[in-house]
C-alpha cells in the first residue's frame, strides 16, 4: 500500500495495453540506467538498500515533486534512476489499482 497523494491522473488515462507497454519499457531503462550507475556515484549501495531516500516518493505523487525530491541527488546519476524508480512504481500502483477495481466491479470490464 502506498501512502502520499497520487497527481497521476494522465497514467489513469492510458488504456491497459499502454500502461503494460509503458511498464516493460521503463523497466528495460531502469536495468540499463542501473548497470550504467558507478558504483561510487552518490552512494549507489544506499540508494539500493533504501537508505538514500528515506521518505520514499514523498507525499505528493508527481513529476514535478519527484525533480525536487531528486535534488539531494546534486545531479549525479542517482538523480534520473530515482525519478525512473518512483515513474515506476506510480505504474505498478496504477495497474494495482485497475486490478483491484477489476475485481470489485467485474462487469465494467
Amino acid at each position: 500500500m502506498r501512502f502520499g497523494i497520487n497527481l497521476r491522473g494522465d497514467l489513469a488515462k492510458l488504456d491497459d495495453g499502454d500502461i503494460a507497454s509503458r511498464l516493460e519499457t521503463l523497466m528495460a531503462e531502469r536495468e540499463a540506467l542501473y548497470r550504467a550507475v558507478p558504483f561510487s556515484s552518490g552512494n549507489k549501495w544506499l540508494y539500493q538498500r533504501g537508505v538514500g531516500m528515506v521518505f520514499g516518493r514523498g507525499l505528493l505523487h508527481a513529476r514535478i515533486f519527484y525533480r525536487f525530491y531528486a535534488l539531494q541527488y546534486l545531479g549525479s546519476s542517482l538523480s534520473e534512476l530515482y525519478l525512473l524508480d518512483c515513474e515506476l512504481q506510480d505504474v505498478r500502483d496504477e495497474i494495482k489499482r485497475r486490478m483491484r477495481q477489476k475485481k470489485l466491479f467485474p462487469s465494467r470490464s
